[in-house]
């Protein structure tokens, strides 16, 4: 089974933007650096790009969404080859009940793609445990990875991002189609995550 690590921007930027918008379900893609010489034992989700809070499978704006962060991470170097969603009942944590659009547009497109569900109690994040619940999509199904590394460093930048409500600066996709001069890519915030470390 293959090793999934998330870096400390990926994690933080997944758990802030489920923290932003509590009342909601709130979804995003991740992105990665995939290595040809692990045969894909490993993967390391290095961003994330938070898509939507409002409607999450509206076709039109996934599909302009993904266009341009496609563009982004071959700029980049980056791959999407994950999907994350942060359900608005924490207790719904089942990958079948996942809005499949998207994660099945993506596992179209790459061959090593994963679904995360995130989890935002403060119970959970409070007392330093992960957020995440991760699977492999794999033919037509999901397998759930037990091998998943979320570092100390991460999951504390992330309560220190917390506690400095940095969530009120996160962008998603719903705010950028709304005000086109906000910036999706959040450059503003992965330097005050940096800035964490």
């Amino acid at each position: 089974m293959t090793n999934v690590k998330f870096t400390e921007n990926a994690y933080c930027k997944m758990v802030l933007h489920a923290t932003k918008y509590p009342h909601c379900s709130v979804n995003g893609v991740l992105l990665s650096k995939t290595s040809p010489l692990n045969n894909n034992k490993e993967i390391e989700f290095v961003d994330a790009v938070p898509l939507f809070h409002i409607c999450l499978n509206l076709t039109p704006m996934v599909e302009i969404a993904l266009m341009q962060i496609d563009e982004y991470a071959s700029k980049k170097g980056l791959t999407i080859s994950g999907y994350y969603v942060a359900p608005e009942n924490v207790r719904e944590d089942s990958f079948d009940k996942l809005y499949n659009r998207i994660s099945d547009k993506i596992a179209s497109n790459c061959t090593n793609s994963y679904v995360v569900i995130v989890n935002t109690t403060n119970t959970s994040i409070q007392k330093g445990r992960r957020a995440l619940k991760v699977a492999q999509y794999a033919d037509g199904t999901y397998r759930q990875c037990e091998d998943l590394s979320v570092s100390d460093d991460a999951i504390n930048i992330c309560l220190s991002a917390l506690n400095g409500s940095l969530y009120n600066n996160l962008v998603d996709f719903d705010n950028h189609l709304d005000n086109i001069r906000l910036d999706w890519t959040n450059t503003t915030l992965n330097k005050e995550i940096q800035s964490l470390l």
